[in-house]
């Protein structure tokens, strides 16, 4: 891969700084081969994970040795740093053993990346953040989690549902003794009968033509379910095919092969 002379020549000085020269979040036991660009930090390769997972909207990830660097890019890495960035977070109260995803999504965060972009591009500046509230998280991220908070308390306990997952009928019993109410039924839902559902099955995966077949053999045998599955049908004429191609000695195919005629005899 072509490495970009510039970027490295600009990322040799950086690291020269020992605040640069080691992980933002893990300390100087990593080595920081990678950037979160969003907050103008180096991070290693096990926190640049994590960063991912977050999303290029909160942190846009690359690395310093392998990937293309933008002039902007850059720019934001000189304005920014490991130490600016830890220093500003302590002022605003976020503590720096805070888990990453908990860290990066503060409004703290949040104003420090939109900061420095502007910083980087010339724009206008952000309004300074209200002290005392830098440690909060973000109100979209605060409102995703109670809506999830009431999808989770929606759902229904366990007394309510089988093991399966399946809403108790008015004829079963909670384990309070409680029964509970049957889910009406339109009046004109057809009848489930194991023969509908099984054909029903069988056009959705096998096609309109084996379930013809199946339907036929279940409407004139008696036999167990396990001899009229499509694929048996099927798959004693691909059988007898290949039985008369060969010699009937092939192992694997028809009631003359090797391994048939050993279960034979072993259940007589």
């Amino acid at each position: 891969m072509c490495i970009d002379p510039v970027a490295a020549e600009f990322f040799k000085s950086q690291q020269a700084d020992s605040g640069n020269d080691s992980c933002c979040d893990c300390g100087s036991a990593r080595q920081a081969d990678w950037a979160s660009v969003s907050h103008g930090i180096y991070i290693s390769i096990e926190a640049s994970g994590i960063h991912r997972s977050l999303g290029v909207k909160t942190s846009f990830v690359l690395s310093t040795t392998m990937d293309s660097w933008k002039p902007v890019h850059l720019r934001m890495m000189e304005l920014g740093g490991n130490r600016r960035f830890q220093d500003f977070m302590q002022q605003q109260g976020v503590p720096g053993d805070w888990p990453i995803r908990k860290r990066y999504s503060t409004r703290a965060a949040a104003w420090y990346r939109e900061n420095l972009k502007a910083e980087a591009e010339g724009l206008d500046l952000p309004a300074p953040l209200e002290m005392g509230t830098g440690h909060l998280p973000l109100e979209e991220i605060a409102e995703a989690s109670a809506l999830l908070d009431q999808v989770f308390a929606a759902v229904p306990g366990s007394s309510s549902m089988t093991a399966g997952g399946i809403p108790r009928t008015g004829n079963s019993k909670s384990t309070k003794g409680k029964a509970t109410p049957a889910r009406p039924r339109p009046s004109d839902s057809p009848t489930l009968t194991a023969q509908t559902a099984v054909s029903d099955a069988a056009a959705l995966v096998f096609g309109v033509h084996v379930t013809k077949k199946l339907k036929a053999a279940l409407q004139a045998s008696s036999a167990p379910m396990a001899c009229l599955i499509p694929w048996k049908l099927d798959g004693e004429c691909v059988a007898q095919r290949l039985r008369e191609e060969s010699s009937g000695n092939m192992d694997g195919f028809g009631s003359e092969s090797v391994g048939a005629q050993q279960l034979a005899a072993a259940g007589a």
